[in-house]
């Protein structure tokens, strides 16, 4: 019994020993590496926080690239669209507040609060419109309702595995509250850092897809904004408000004849139907299931969606 007893108090102090130690790694680390990996981009301040911005390119079409919730780094996810497309048209991006290099701000991560900065940020930085919106997964809320709001400023928009208003309207916020603070255990305990240390990277926002393609400057600091901003919760506000956000898109009315490409991987029947729906949102809409691709399919896939999205600025660019 006295043996029994030991023993457990050895493996409880042995887990107090891991989460301490990891925990001060962790802030040691996120001191250093905020120190190591500088914005590559531009701030520019909106309502009160600075935002990080990335712009690339000289073509007469602006694509506007949003993160999908939860992306730790826009500039990093982004990478390779942006590189590749830029001899094409104009590209940018930015990191939603309290990700990437952007500040947080007690602000309500409200869809138009979020999509009102979106618009400021691109007059800031000298971008004009009309757009061709291309976001991932969540994002595409904040995609159709920039349409919905600045009527004349997108000519088209492209959906990456972007879910439908109707949807995200039915979604269990919990389910991903549940994850968000999770990530946030595993990031603040330092566990998340040493699983990738040991070449384990989580696919919670598509790490384990994207970070191996990225050329090695760019992979480090991809990697420490993943251990850095996993599960933040600035990204953990947004997600309290999905259905809210999803209900207001669909209050707002459909976009008519705005071109809308919606790429997606295959899924489960939910995932299915909402694709059917999304075609709904636009006279002009078409639809693609990417075969053998995953949510991050714009790393999974990514010359297929570079192909898509050129075909897009072809037949709908100036």
């Amino acid at each position: 019994m006295r043996n029994k007893k030991y023993r457990k108090h050895k493996i409880l102090f042995l887990l107090a020993f891991i989460i301490v130690t990891g925990s001060i790694w962790q802030i040691i680390m996120e001191r250093y590496e905020a120190k190591e990996y500088k914005p590559t981009g531009e701030l520019i301040t909106v309502n009160s926080h600075k935002m990080h911005t990335y712009s690339l390119g000289d073509g007469i079409d602006t694509l506007v690239f949003i993160a999908g919730s939860g992306t730790t780094s826009a500039y990093t996810d982004f990478y390779y669209m942006q590189q590749e497309l830029s001899v094409y048209a104009k590209t940018f991006s930015y990191d939603h507040a309290g990700l990437g290099w952007s500040d947080g701000t007690d602000i309500p991560r409200t869809i138009d609060n979020v999509t009102g900065e979106l618009h400021e940020l691109l007059r800031e930085a000298g971008h004009a419109g009309p757009y061709i919106i291309v976001a991932h997964s969540l994002a595409s809320l904040e995609a159709i309702r920039y349409a919905q709001r600045y009527q004349g400023e997108v000519k088209g928009i492209i959906l990456l595995d972007g879910g439908s208003p109707e949807y995200y309207a039915d979604y269990s916020e919990l389910s991903s509250i549940l994850l968000n603070r999770t990530s946030a255990v595993l990031r603040i305990t330092g566990i998340n850092r040493l699983l990738g240390t040991l070449g384990l990277k989580l696919p919670f926002v598509g790490e384990d897809t994207r970070n191996h393609l990225l050329p090695d400057s760019v992979k480090k600091i991809d990697a420490a904004m993943y251990y850095n901003k996993l599960g933040s919760s600035e990204n953990l506000k947004g997600l309290g408000l999905i259905n809210e956000n999803a209900q207001t898109v669909i209050d707002n009315g459909y976009l008519k004849d705005i071109p809308l490409l919606a790429l997606s991987a295959k899924s489960d029947d939910k995932w299915t139907k909402a694709q059917e729906e999304l075609l709904r949102w636009s006279d002009k809409s078409s639809g693609m299931v990417i075969n053998e691709s995953k949510h991050y399919l714009h790393w999974t896939n990514k010359d297929k969606v570079i192909a898509e999205v050129l075909d897009f600025l072809n037949k709908y660019g100036n």
